[in-house]
């Protein structure tokens, strides 16, 4: 019997004795597996990051490499050089995986976000989930299903959450809710960052019911066309918050406006 230890110990072991696809890894994309072939080269093969946890052998890091190998070999196992950890916890192995793919600037936002929430170690992007599921929403970080209520942009969420805080962040989303019902276009990145602006801008004197009466007749695809046409500015976010507003401001006639107040 070996026994392991941390910070790793060298061995190698094959293949189908390798559990991957943990929920905090990255789903293994075929182009990604044609391009690691493509440049292959066996004299910089690094060990996979293996935690033994369970009496299982679950990859870390590294299942790219492991399907690159198996495709060379006709789709059978082989054998690899490992580096293998124990005592790490399911959330340590996650904040563990998020550590090596960030340090390789391998992981898209989104997977690192899901790996951040599987590890459980960053108070923010566990409060952001916490309120986006709070208001009805799903904050989906991989595999989408198309089904209204589904948060796909990372950077926007993440991004409207640290400029309103808490209470007005939870705000936004119970008015994205009451106007738009969960619509994916009004959940698209140029929305979320639009309205987190025109929130912030307007925070002590919108009046939410009158915005709901007023931008519920508004369809989302328009707010987004008429923000692309608008090349006076390169920040993205005050571009559809302008359109906002416009439309709070005309969509219905008489009645209190709000005077212009952005920076730029």
């Amino acid at each position: 019997m070996v026994r392991y230890a941390n910070p790793g110990i060298a061995r190698e072991m094959p293949t189908a004795n390798l559990n991957s696809g943990q929920p905090y890894q990255r789903p293994v994309k075929p182009s990604d597996v044609n391009a690691l072939i493509q440049r292959w080269d066996p004299a910089y093969l690094s060990p996979i990051e293996v935690s033994f946890r369970d009496g299982s052998y679950n990859v870390i890091n590294g299942q790219h490499r492991i399907e690159a190998m198996r495709k060379m070999n006709g789709g059978a196992d082989v054998i690899v050089p490992c580096l293998i950890y124990t005592g790490l916890s399911y959330e340590q192995e996650a904040e563990l995986y998020f550590k090596l793919d960030q340090s390789k600037g391998r992981l898209r936002l989104s997977h690192a976000t899901k790996a951040l929430l599987e590890s459980g170690t960053d108070a923010e992007v566990l409060e952001i989930k916490r309120l986006v599921e709070s208001a009805g929403f799903v904050w989906v970080l991989d595999k989408k299903s198309g089904d209204a209520y589904e948060i796909l942009s990372t950077r926007a969420i993440i991004n409207a959450y640290r400029l309103l805080g808490g209470a007005a962040f939870s705000r936004l989303l119970v008015l994205l809710d009451s106007t738009w019902h969960g619509a994916s276009i009004s959940l698209r990145a140029s929305m979320l960052s639009g309205m987190a602006l025109f929130l912030k801008t307007y925070e002590t004197e919108l009046d939410d019911r009158t915005f709901i009466k007023r931008l519920s007749a508004v369809d989302p695809e328009e707010i987004i066309r008429r923000g692309k046409m608008d090349f006076s500015t390169n920040k993205a976010a005050l571009r559809f918050a302008r359109v906002i507003l416009e439309k709070y401001n005309t969509q219905q006639r008489g009645g209190r406006k709000l005077p212009y107040r952005f920076k730029g």
